[in-house]
């Protein structure tokens, strides 16, 4: 029997929630499914897919870690960012209902401020990658997990991969790679929602899941379909 059926493999899962939010605006608004993830479904994704690169079972892979993380305007810079009061009330309500879903799935939320320029309102920074590193670096250092589960861009992120598995630990990266045309004022725009390549490059388990979402969903694959509110 192999020794991997016997001992419980941790996860730990992070979200890069700007990023994951952009995903899920996509299957809702820009893909045929036409549907929000579903995050009970996306977290069973997330055990049965560990189980199966550390050759393991479903029941020996708990999440005993989840962590979400996005910046945050204040009040003001979200009022000049967003100077339509309606389009203030449909973001602030969308972002309620997110909330509400992480914290019923036990999602410890992180939250960062943003920061605006003056001038173009655009953001200066990245607020949440330092602390999504420190958690990160910090639960590893504890032995709080053995698989960290990534679901995020940047590859910035490349530097916590190297951090966490020099104490030991395995990092699945959750990739995507979609493009799409969206209106703007100034007509239809390519628009690109990318994992960076170096980060798959550098984890333990890379997995592409716009392939795998696209393929399950043509074969009906019961995993891939209860990613999905209502499918």
């Amino acid at each position: 029997m192999n020794n991997n059926d016997q001992k419980t493999t941790r996860i730990a899962v992070f979200f890069d929630g700007s990023f994951f939010l952009q995903i899920n605006s996509y299957y809702k608004h820009n893909h045929t499914v036409g549907k929000s993830f579903f995050f009970s479904g996306f977290m069973e994704y997330i055990r049965h897919k560990v189980a199966q690169q550390e050759h393991s079972k479903y029941h020996m892979c708990p999440i005993v870690e989840s962590h979400w993380f996005k910046g945050r305007y204040s009040s003001n810079a979200f009022e000049s960012r967003y100077p339509d009061p309606q389009k203030r009330t449909e973001i602030m309500n969308s972002e309620r209902k997110t909330e509400d879903s992480l914290v019923y799935q036990g999602v410890k939320l992180h939250y960062s401020p943003i920061h605006l320029d003056n001038e173009t309102q655009e953001p200066l920074d990245k607020p949440i990658n330092v602390a999504f590193t420190a958690e990160g670096v910090a639960l590893a250092a504890q032995d709080r997990f053995d698989v960290m589960v990534i679901i995020g861009g940047d590859g910035e992120f490349q530097h916590l991969v190297n951090k966490v598995n020099s104490f030991g630990k395995r990092v699945m990266v959750l990739g995507f790679n979609l493009s799409f045309e969206t209106e703007t004022q100034y007509g239809p725009r390519k628009k690109f929602i990318r994992t960076s390549q170096i980060l798959m490059e550098r984890a333990n388990y890379s997995v592409w899941m716009d392939r795998i979402i696209e393929e399950g969903l043509e074969t009906n694959e019961r995993l891939v379909l209860s990613l999905f509110n209502n499918m």
